[in-house]
């Protein structure tokens, strides 16, 4: 399959996706056609460079002794534009799996989220009698989350936390405090890594100090993956432009996989329907006053486990938006 896009420059990817990083390697496919496959990356590359809408996946890279190719970051569909690694922290492996996806024109990010500070501080003070104050436990794990570097190409800043609307002065101030400790460190990293992308994942109207880096970012991608129906995405598209410090030129939507615990029936789903594919469909169809630049996947690994076809949902609503064109 992949063989047939070496050879024509396609505006979408549904042949690209067909093809595993497993079955490359394992072939050696890269080996025995090598100029074939070398035009198949550079197809693979010229797409990604095109107008189209992008993919980001977030990947729970956590589990640092691979069991399963399901585990693996360089297992991703090809077609995939932004993979963010759970945790930045990367073994000589998962190195090595990103410069294969660096092959394939795939940009790998990492996460610095306000919110899985803030809950793990929580934790940690309610079971291990964490006695320091929140603002000194985030500026350590801020200054320790931004050192983590190389070999990323962007960042995305992840803050949903609480309405502002609803504080106290006090409960404003500290809020901007906690803001204003990401932002610094935001502003260095950009400072230091001119050529890198920024990109912001959570509710522009909680932003107080946060909300100048909005015209900075890629894209910004909307917490709607706990929606109850499609319309719901425009919704909180329009509620996202509180100020002009918003761009609408580039929203990205959200939402998850379908849950590996057979229980939880509402994970990923849109009633009886898959998020993924809905939310596809959605991005396809005009919308007045906003940009649909995209769809964020979370838990992207989740859908490598199907008895059909591995990551057969993120595939698909990747042809619903990008179709191949008719041969």
């Amino acid at each position: 399959m992949w063989a047939a896009c070496a050879v024509t420059a396609l505006s979408a990817c549904s042949d690209w996706t067909e093809t595993e990083s497993l079955n490359l390697v394992e072939n050696g496919i890269a080996q025995q056609q090598g100029e074939a496959y070398a035009k198949y990356l550079a197809n693979l590359r010229d797409y990604k460079a095109q107008d189209h809408k992008v993919v980001y996946g977030w990947f729970d890279n956590s589990e640092k002794t691979p069991f399963t190719r399901g585990q693996h970051l360089s297992d991703v569909p090809d077609s995939i534009d932004v993979v963010i690694a759970g945790t930045p922290e990367l073994t000589e492996l998962e190195v090595a799996e990103v410069a294969e996806l660096h092959q394939k024109g795939t940009q790998v990010f990492f996460s610095l989220s306000y919110d899985r500070i803030k809950k793990a501080y929580e934790e940690a003070v309610k079971e291990a009698g964490e006695t320091r104050d929140f603002a000194t436990v985030l500026s350590e794990e801020v200054n320790k989350v931004m050192a983590q570097q190389a070999p990323f190409d962007g960042l995305v800043v992840e803050y949903k936390g609480s309405s502002p609307v609803y504080m106290t002065t006090a409960e404003k101030a500290e809020a901007a405090a906690h803001q204003a400790t990401i932002l610094s460190a935001v502003q260095s990293w950009r400072s230091a890594n001119g050529d890198k992308k920024l990109a912001f994942y959570g509710y522009p109207a909680h932003l107080l100090d946060l909300a100048s880096i909005l015209p900075d970012c890629r894209h910004i991608i909307l917490v709607t993956d706990k929606v109850g129906d499609v319309q719901q995405y425009g919704i909180e598209a329009m509620q996202a432009l509180i100020s002009d410090k918003v761009p609408a030129d580039r929203f990205v939507i959200s939402v998850s996989t379908v849950s590996l615990d057979t229980t939880d029936k509402n994970t990923g789903f849109l009633g009886d329907a898959r998020a993924t594919t809905e939310a596809a469909y959605w991005l396809t169809t005009p919308t007045t006053g906003i940009t649909k630049a995209g769809l964020a996947i979370l838990d992207i690994q989740n859908d490598y486990y199907n008895a059909t076809n591995t990551y057969q949902y993120v595939r698909e609503a990747i042809q619903i938006m990008n179709p191949a064109p008719a041969k």
